[in-house]
């Protein structure tokens, strides 16, 4: 997955675990789980350092490897908004002979916002003020990526999704 907070990224991802019979790995568990923090417990700007979100990424990526190579579909729930941080995935998928494709989730701001003000329940720690400081780098040309307009009615998203995973 890919996309700033409010994206679509994670309902996306849990629709298509179920659709593929994927296993959804949530970059927001992992950095809790580093950190001790309890999953529905917000955690402090501590846990949002770089040297954390490297951490994150590279142990994210690492259990969505191992996964792979047992033969299960996997996936990496998080922003990858860095090129760096995906360029790592790619070359753990390359240097592991592991397919990887980046479903990149999109939306207006104003729907972002929209989305992250209005989230409840959920594991994610992203507020307005996170999302106005967020910014996707632009794609490398080695990366395989499928874009999604999540402002589409959950059935063309249904479509999308069977169109490019099928």
């Amino acid at each position: 997955m890919s996309g700033l907070s409010g994206s679509g990224k994670s309902t996306t991802a849990q629709q298509l675990a179920v659709q593929q019979g994927a296993i959804r790995l949530r970059s927001d568990a992992v950095r809790k789980h580093l950190a001790g923090v309890p999953l529905h417990e917000k955690a402090g700007n501590e846990v949002y350092t770089s040297a954390m979100t490297d951490k994150t990424y590279t142990r994210l990526i690492e259990l969505g490897v191992q996964l792979a190579q047992q033969g299960y579909r996997v996936i990496l729930d998080a922003k990858f908004d860095r090129q760096a941080k995906r360029q790592e995935a790619i070359s753990a998928a390359q240097q592991q002979g592991v397919a990887l494709t980046f479903l990149h989730c999109i939306a207006p701001r104003d729907v972002l916002s929209a989305r992250v003000s209005a989230r409840t329940g959920d594991i994610a720690d992203a507020n307005a003020e996170i999302l106005a400081k967020q910014t996707m780098e632009p794609f490398s040309d080695n990366a395989v990526v499928k874009t999604l307009d999540t402002t589409h009615s959950q059935a063309e998203i249904q479509q999308q999704l069977l169109d490019i995973f099928q």
